[in-house]
């Protein structure tokens, strides 16, 4: 037997172990043949012809007749020549969200950008097998992703004016994105006049000329990632002209497709530095001024003039805009030194005469008190400022203070700032009654401060003024309407410890200076304007105790502040017109919104007024305020000589209220480690109906450590009946400021 029937033999032998035997040409008991798995696409786009979203996911199902599928393996576009390998993606799942690219743009102008593709998955079994691939073909879509340039900002009919380095601020959109909403990455390209790879003047009257020359992978251009929003442009040519173009990509690839100078181009000419120095805006609570862009002044022309109280540190504060492109490095200040003498400071918080070191985040300065010389009662420092920006290019800002000191020597002065009605003169030489909306000018005058029991001037025999609300009370008082410009100066105000000064709804909407015989502003509104010394706001931080009302006190100070497009009967926060630097935030503390509007009623808030500790009382206001009504204030008494009694009596009220919260919270405990906040202004009542709404705070009181208490009414006094009228007046003056009257009747 030979070796080949020897092996076959044997190997019969051991089959029959196992199995019935062997036969002519049959070897019975030998397994049968692995089956190949399958597999079957169970969710895929459907054809070619449609669209699909380019985060697409994909399932599919396999089975092996003769055992079982323990893995599958994909791939996103195989390779199509023949002998190229296909890099396959294991996994034991039977689903997967894959991102497809979709890059090519149907268009300049298109919204999307599209991709051909192919998917491909093959199932794989307990021993080894691989099934027969299933693919799929589709077109991925994703709708391109948007770069916008936001500084300098792009403008089609107005060059943007830049220094030789500049910052370049953009952001960008992905509005289909899968795993972000913003781009993954941007790429910006520097094209400058006379460049030598593209034509500059067809990129400005055809930008797509940048897509055809490099879209849509820009691979020649600078890239940034997807987080960065801001990048350095450095050593343009002066005098030259320049186009920035930004384009945005997407996760699967797609760029922006679409170039335009109100978007992702920034046209712009590159100047020389000398001439754009940053625009300083320099305030505190007395002063807001703004100096134009690149001022470096000594001329005492172009000084801030303002009065600030002495004895006390004064505080100021400053911001700077550089010109478009360029950011911030670095301020320095200074307090009458020599501008030009650079020797450092011997000590940063004391050599005041020397420039403090440069320090970016740096916006406020601290000049430390000073009093006058013996026998004087003011004297004069000059702060100085410098900015600079990131190209050397700096701004001076001079501010001359004079520092008063006040005497606080007289105990109360009422301000008549109201723009009311004056008495006209007929030709027989008599006054003319008194017509329109009560009160006028000489009405209130009597009201307020009249003795009582004399006769009326030029009104009918027998008729006698009523003594006046704050008769009995020893005052001063003086009209701004009459004065030269309107405006009191820190040291006139400086010698009284309390002033009362009320402003009517309408006086600060009139177009003429304070002194001006037709239509007169309110000397506030002009204290408010920007630009201008605020000489009541510095007498509060000497120290003064201040009550204002009259339904135009916050409009007055902040009519000048509102901002374009926004409500005119708003004064928000949010809006920028709400601010540090202006007295209604620093010093009144309403630092929220402020909205001007009609009332009907007013009343005590919910839960009545917060008590704390050597409160006064109080229970001595007036739970609720009504209007004067026939019964109460009658009008023969009050009003004689007027005939129409709804010009007397009536049913609302100019209200100045706080229209959303307004927490404003003072640290109490001076240790390091204080935690003793408390919110330190107070409600005293809110408004009841009326236009404004209800609820809303309309007089307050602020009564924190950083500052005299200020009383702030949204409202005119002379509204309420005479009875609430009397209780408000006394509790301020006497309950919160501790004044005496005398007992005369009223």
């Amino acid at each position: 037997m030979n070796r080949l029937a020897r092996m076959a033999a044997i190997a019969c032998g051991l089959l029959a172990l196992t199995a019935s035997g062997c036969g002519k040409g049959q070897i019975h008991g030998v397994a049968p043949a692995n089956e190949r798995p399958t597999v079957r696409l169970t969710q895929a786009p459907a054809s070619t012809t449609q669209p699909y979203y380019y985060a697409y996911e994909l399932r599919w199902s396999g089975a092996d007749t003769d055992g079982r599928v323990v893995a599958f393996e994909y791939a996103i576009d195989p390779p199509t020549r023949m002998d190229a390998e296909t890099s396959w993606v294991r996994t034991p799942d039977n689903r997967v969200v894959a991102l497809f690219r979709a890059d090519i743009a149907d268009s300049a102008r298109a919204p999307a950008g599209r991709g051909l593709h192919t998917f491909v998955v093959r199932a794989i079994d307990d021993r080894g097998a691989v099934s027969e691939v299933v693919h799929r073909d589709f077109n991925a879509v994703t709708v391109v992703p948007t770069a916008r340039i936001l500084q300098p900002l792009p403008q089609r009919l107005l060059t943007p004016l830049v220094a030789p380095s500049l910052r370049l601020v953009f952001t960008g959109t992905d509005p289909d994105g899968f795993t972000r909403s913003t781009p993954v990455k941007f790429k910006y390209k520097v094209i400058g006049e006379g460049n030598n790879e593209l034509d500059f003047v067809s990129v400005l009257v055809d930008p797509d000329t940048l897509r055809r020359r490099w879209g849509p992978y820009y691979t020649e251009w600078d890239s940034v990632a997807g987080d960065v929003n801001a990048i350095n442009l450095q050593n343009l040519a002066p005098e030259r002209r320049y186009v920035v173009a930004l384009v945005a990509f997407d996760e699967v690839g797609a760029s922006t497709t679409s170039f335009t100078f109100d978007t992702n181009l920034l046209y712009m000419y590159v100047s020389y530095i000398g001439t754009l120095g940053p625009r300083l805006t320099v305030f505190n609570e007395s002063f807001y001024y703004q100096f134009p862009s690149g001022s470096f002044s000594l001329d005492p022309l172009s000084f801030i003039r303002s009065e600030a109280p002495a004895g006390r540190p004064v505080r100021i504060r400053w911001r700077a805009t550089p010109q478009q492109g360029s950011f911030m490095t670095g301020y320095r200040w200074m307090v009458d030194g020599d501008v030009g003498d650079e020797t450092p400071r011997s000590n940063e918080t004391t050599d005041l005469q020397h420039w403090s070191q440069w320090a970016v985040g740096t916006e406020e300065a601290v000049i430390p008190a000073f009093d006058p010389p013996p026998g004087q009662t003011s004297v004069r420092r000059y702060f100085y400022l410098q900015a600079r920006d990131n190209n050397d290019a700096t701004s001076l800002a001079v501010v001359e203070l004079t520092l008063v000191k006040a005497a606080f020597d007289r105990p109360l002065l009422f301000v008549d700032d109201a723009r009311l009605t004056e008495d006209k003169r007929l030709a027989n030489g008599t006054i003319d009654r008194p017509r329109g909306q009560w009160p006028t000018a000489a009405e209130l005058d009597t009201f307020f401060f009249a003795r009582g029991g004399n006769p009326w001037n030029t009104y009918p025999t027998g008729t006698v003024s009523p003594p006046g609300v704050f008769l009995g009370y020893d005052f001063d008082t003086i009209g701004t309407r009459h004065l030269r410009d309107g405006e009191i100066s820190l040291e006139e105000l400086g010698h009284y410890r309390h002033v009362v000064w009320y402003t009517d709804s309408k006086s600060p909407l009139n177009p003429n200076p304070p002194s001006y015989g037709n239509l007169p502003t309110s000397t506030l509104h002009v204290l408010g304007t920007p630009g201008k010394s605020n000489v009541l706001a510095t007498w509060v931080t000497q120290g003064g105790k201040l009550w204002v009302f009259g339904g135009g006190i916050a409009l007055s100070l902040q009519r000048e502040w509102e901002r374009s497009g926004s409500a005119s009967n708003v004064f928000s926060s949010t809006d920028g017109e709400l601010v540090p630097g202006r007295m209604m935030y620093d010093l009144v503390r309403w630092q929220s919104e402020i909205q001007v509007g009609t009332s009907a009623q007013a009343t005590q808030p919910v839960g009545g007024i917060r008590t704390r500790p050597g409160d006064p009382d109080w229970t001595q206001l007036p739970p609720y305020l009504f209007g004067k009504s026939a019964a109460t204030d009658p009008i023969n008494i009050y009003a004689p000589n007027r005939t129409s009694s709804s010009d007397y009596y009536q049913n609302s009220y100019p209200a100045e209220v706080l229209s959303k919260p307004n927490v404003v919270e003072e640290d109490f405990d001076p240790s390091p480690d204080a935690t003793d906040m408390r919110s330190v202004v107070d409600t005293l009542y809110v408004t009841v109906g009326g236009p404004v709404g209800s609820d809303k705070p309309v007089m307050t009181i602020y009564r924190g450590q950083q500052g005299p208490p200020l009383v702030m009414s949204g409202f005119p006094l002379w509204h309420w009946r005479r009875e609430h009228q009397l209780q408000i007046a006394d509790f301020v003056l006497q309950r919160l400021w501790g004044l005496t009257r005398e007992n005369v009747p009223r």
